[in-house]
């Protein structure tokens, strides 16, 4: 089964793109345009809110069954098969994941897509994040997992890129629901999704993986995102700094 997820098409998306939501962008990374469709749908729903976007997270909506199919239904529970993720080698007797929508077997997470963003907004709050903007970041910053699960060679599920495909579902959405939030604001929560990920898995790399070259991941987007936050040092640095408190957030640990 071919995993027909946004991970690659996402994978060189930079965080100004992703802000800027331009669809002709993905267009040029090889979406398939019955799939743009849908997914630029989703982008657009026009009735979203905080609490539709929470309860959207469990919602088999067209884009997620175009990608999985329909599921099968197991005592009660909508069930679903996770395909393996493109160019993974996969050992002999390795299994696909199965589970509902919103399963999270992985090293970072063990509860649900939803119980997790619920543990996350009052972990943030808990840290001492303004309610408004920690309630945006946890619902928000998971929603790319519907769209880029799949099964890793170690037979647990994964959501590579997730987190650039849910920066820019975020930015279109909040165009829409948060009016009263400043441009600023909607900037700031749009950067932290988009940088959760490396935050936790890159950041701290000295050496590329593959060829063991030297590397700065870190500096490497601060650079970035001061251009993002037009040479302002001071903000690029305080987003920084809630890229940290979130990611403890993220993992439970605040």
């Amino acid at each position: 089964m071919d995993n027909l997820n946004l991970t690659p098409i996402f994978k060189n998306i930079s965080l100004k793109q992703a802000y800027r939501g331009d669809f002709a962008i993905l267009y040029k990374e090889g979406i398939p345009l019955e799939e743009l469709q849908k997914f630029r749908e989703i982008c657009e729903m026009g009735d979203m809110s905080i609490r539709k976007a929470y309860d959207f997270l469990s919602v088999a909506d067209p884009l997620f069954t175009y990608i999985y199919g329909a599921g099968s239904y197991e005592d009660g529970e909508r069930v679903f098969y996770y395909p393996f993720a493109k160019g993974v080698e996969i050992p002999e007797g390795t299994k696909m994941v199965r589970g509902p929508l919103g399963t999270q077997i992985s090293k970072w997470h063990h509860e649900s897509l939803s119980q997790h963003v619920a543990l996350a907004a009052a972990n943030l709050v808990d840290a001492g994040i303004n309610r408004q903007m920690a309630v945006a970041l946890a619902v928000l910053h998971d929603v790319g997992k519907k769209y880029t699960t799949s099964t890793n060679k170690r037979g647990e599920i994964s959501f590579y890129g997730h987190a650039r495909v849910g920066a820019f579902i975020a930015a279109h959405w909040l165009a829409r629901w948060l009016r009263p939030m400043d441009w600023r604001m909607a900037h700031t929560i749009v950067a932290v999704i988009y940088a959760h990920m490396d935050a936790h898995e890159l950041w701290a790399l000295t050496e590329d993986p593959r060829t063991h070259a030297p590397v700065d991941y870190h500096s490497d987007f601060r650079k970035e995102l001061l251009g993002f936050c037009e040479g302002d040092e001071e903000w690029t640095e305080d987003i920084m700094n809630l890229i940290d408190v979130f990611q403890e957030c993220d993992e439970g640990v605040a």
